[in-house]
């Protein structure tokens, strides 16, 4: 098993990414991660090849970040085959200090993750009964309107859901696991 990242190399490869969001169109961590575990959990291996680049955009130098997102994934895969999984979402201060989770980054990962599988894999998830439940949580947090990220219609609810994300990503992983 590979070594997981320590903060200083998770902290490097979020500065990376923020930074060269705007220049070169890399997404941001949280969308990473939520990209990476669809993929991590799917029906078949996609290669680092084919993810990299939509991961990266058009950065130049992509040896030491393809490194640090391969080790990123090979983690993520381990903590979803272990059940201790927990997604990475983006935390938004509040004036009455309390936190805000954001989860819309790691929704639209997970669902851009999805797609990478095709049509009739994504087709076969959202029209099986159980998946579609599993996919429900993740899926709520799209259909909010730009207004509502950081003002949500149900604050309790919003919490909530965020809370289920992570059993729901287990859940997905264990039942491609199953379809195959």
């Amino acid at each position: 098993m590979t070594k997981p990242l320590s903060p200083e190399e998770l902290d490097k490869l979020q500065t990376v990414l923020v930074d060269q969001m705007k220049d070169v169109g890399c997404l941001p961590l949280d969308m990473v991660h939520g990209l990476l575990s669809a993929i991590a959990a799917g029906p078949r291996e996609i290669a680092k090849e084919e993810w990299l680049p939509r991961v990266l955009g058009r950065m130049q130098d992509t040896e030491a970040m393809g490194e640090l997102l391969g080790r990123f994934q090979e983690q993520l895969l381990t903590d979803l085959k272990l059940a201790e999984y927990g997604p990475l979402i983006l935390q938004y201060p509040r004036e009455d200090g309390s936190m805000l989770p954001l989860p819309y980054g790691w929704c639209q990962g997970y669902a851009a993750g999805l797609e990478m599988f095709g049509e009739e894999e994504r087709d076969k998830a959202l029209s099986d009964e159980q998946a579609s439940v599993y996919l429900t949580p993740i899926f709520s947090f799209l259909m909010y309107e730009q207004e509502q990220y950081f003002d949500p219609p149900n604050e309790t609810q919003h919490r909530e859901t965020v809370g289920q994300l992570g059993d729901a990503a287990v859940a997905m992983f264990n039942w491609w696991n199953a379809q195959s």
